[in-house]
């Protein structure tokens, strides 16, 4: 092709289409090279071809597992500490929080070899305890002064969960209150056993006693997945407008069921594993 007069002369260069992709790629790894290996080391892909170059620091921990498991029962919670427990594993049992933990990493045992290592404490297993059904259910209405309708409805929907007196007296005591629904409260008898004999009068002037329980019993588990407790309940009960009553219970040292039943699971738990337990929590 015959050059324009007066213009400069130009070059004619071939397109090579891998090297100008090499070129691209290797730009690309100078602009980011340091790589994360999958074993903990760091690399860095530097000219010279592109090599990779061990920066690692030398005074890095070692590779460990980093893994947190929460579980729902006790069983779990031995089964996997018994899997990856080490001789300075041990468990730690918060009430306040309701977990029990095996903390599987801790630091070294101070009659050990490595004592005063630090551990890694980043592996454990946790069993989050949570309150059983039942005694959810319960505890919702506990503390409380409820409509006579509504507290009797309860009972009877319930009454599987009574211990004492038997299920079949609840029920009759729920329909008795349901039947007393519109009459008047009139008074109220303690009887020589405790139990409370509320009287109700109707329209028509005839009477009517409800013979209600100085307390009652529970069987029922407090946590999830455990066995049944017998708990013991408290009746209330209160005058209210309209001549009706208002009907109630308290939990009758349940706390402190509560806090030997986990102190229990706790114990089982080291029991079944091997390792020592310690009620507390980290700060």
């Amino acid at each position: 092709m015959a050059q324009a007069p007066g213009t400069p002369p130009y070059v004619v260069f071939e397109a090579e289409p891998q090297k100008a992709l090499d070129a691209a790629m290797e730009a690309a790894r100078i602009a980011s090279p340091v790589i994360d290996g999958p074993d903990g080391r760091t690399w860095a892909a530097l000219p010279e071809r592109i090599k990779l170059h061990d920066i690692s620091d030398p005074n890095r921990l070692a590779s460990r597992v980093r893994q947190t498991v929460t579980v729902d029962d006790r069983a779990s919670l031995s089964a996997y500490a018994n899997r990856y427990k080490s001789g300075r594993s041990i468990i730690i049992a918060d009430f306040d929080a309701l977990t029990i933990s095996a903390r599987l990493d801790w630091h070294e045992h101070n009659q050990g070899e490595a004592f005063p290592e630090p551990g890694h404490n980043a592996h454990a297993v946790t069993l989050a305890l949570r309150p059983s059904e039942e005694f959810s259910r319960w505890d919702e209405m506990e503390g409380k002064i409820h409509p006579q309708a509504d507290f009797a409805r309860f009972l009877e929907e319930n009454s599987v969960d009574v211990g004492t007196p038997e299920a079949a007296t609840m029920i009759e005591i729920s329909r008795d209150f349901e039947a007393t629904v519109g009459q008047v409260y009139k008074s109220a008898v303690r009887l020589d056993n405790g139990d409370r004999k509320l009287v109700f009068e109707s329209d028509t002037k005839v009477q009517e006693g409800v013979i209600i329980p100085e307390k009652f019993t529970l069987s029922i588990p407090i946590y999830n997945g455990e066995e049944p407790e017998e708990l013991t309940c408290l009746f209330r009960w209160r005058a209210a407008g309209g001549g009706g009553v208002g009907l109630g219970f308290q939990w009758h040292r349940v706390e402190y069921q509560r806090r030997a039943h986990f102190t229990q699971i706790a114990t089982a738990a080291s029991e079944e594993t091997g390792l020592p337990v310690y009620m507390g929590r980290f700060s």
